[in-house]
């Protein structure tokens, strides 16, 4: 099988690695901070550039496979409808319920909803249709085909162990905790929140709140957790730090998952401030 590069576009970091079919290539992983972080996606594109500018990188021109923030990808679970036996109206039933939790904006993103079976409810992510297309546009420039553009949940969802009996999933961004539960690996119920440097503790308490309003869901005997909340070392020195940087510290139920991206190598200086090196899809919720 083909070696593709799985990369993690996210606001404060790009993280990439090389995958060959299911196995990550050893020494491939890299942690790139982005350079003026904040809620816009253009710093985190031109980081993307000049990754892909990498001598070695632009040399292999590897097939990409684009993992978005849940930041820039937004996901809801949308009810049944008739309307999605066809086109346009799945479309514009799809928008409308991107468009009544996120407001007007989302009248403007490419959106996609699962392949749920008929009567199920179906989950659907939506993308602003200017980031998809710099993203499009910057894999062709550097001469890379762009294989996968996706939310960073279905990607850790797809990376999970094929045998891993877990009943939802935990996702840890930098400030963002996203919880899923899963039937038969599909997602039916998704909740997002706010979380800090502390996500060990608040993620119990989290979990805790959403069984209460969801009882269905306290069932669940285990969850998986991807970590990608990327901690800083000031903070990973911190004394106050030390439990919820402890695996321990969480209780059973939170397994922590293989990271999808590799064990990273230390963060290198923001790529938008470093000189250019020398020379060198499908959306799926």
């Amino acid at each position: 099988m083909r070696r593709r590069l799985r990369v993690l576009l996210s606001p404060q970091q790009l993280l990439c690695v090389v995958r060959h079919g299911t196995r990550l290539v050893e020494g491939s992983a890299q942690q790139i901070a982005v350079a003026g972080a904040g809620s816009h996606w253009q710093a985190s594109v031109d980081a993307l550039r000049e990754l892909l500018q990498q001598p070695a990188i632009a040399a292999a021109r590897l097939p990409l496979e684009i993992s978005l923030s849940g930041r820039w990808s937004q996901l809801v679970l949308a009810p049944w409808s008739d309307a999605l036996l066809s086109e346009p109206s799945a479309g514009r039933f799809l928008q409308t319920q991107l468009a009544a939790l996120y407001g007007d904006n989302a009248r403007g993103w490419s959106v996609v909803g699962d392949d749920a079976p008929y009567g199920h409810t179906r989950l659907v992510c939506g993308v602003d249709s200017t980031l998809l297309q710099a993203l499009k546009d910057v894999a062709a420039e550097c001469g890379h085909a762009c294989r996968v553009i996706e939310p960073l949940l279905g990607t850790a969802l797809r990376t999970m162990e094929a045998d891993a009996p877990c009943g939802a999933l935990a996702l840890v961004e930098p400030g963002r905790i996203t919880m899923a539960a899963l039937r038969d690996k599909r997602i039916v119920a998704i909740q997002s929140q706010p979380a800090s440097e502390a996500w060990r503790l608040e993620l119990t308490q989290a979990w805790q709140r959403w069984t209460l309003r969801a009882p269905e869901l306290a069932g669940i005997a285990t969850v998986a957790v991807t970590d990608l909340s990327a901690l800083s070392p000031a903070l990973a020195l911190a004394p106050s730090a030390a439990l919820h940087l402890v695996p321990e510290a969480l209780p059973s139920r939170f397994v922590l998952s293989a990271n999808p991206f590799g064990e990273r190598a230390t963060v290198t200086g923001s790529a938008a401030q470093q000189p250019a090196p020398a020379a060198t899809p499908e959306v799926a919720a």
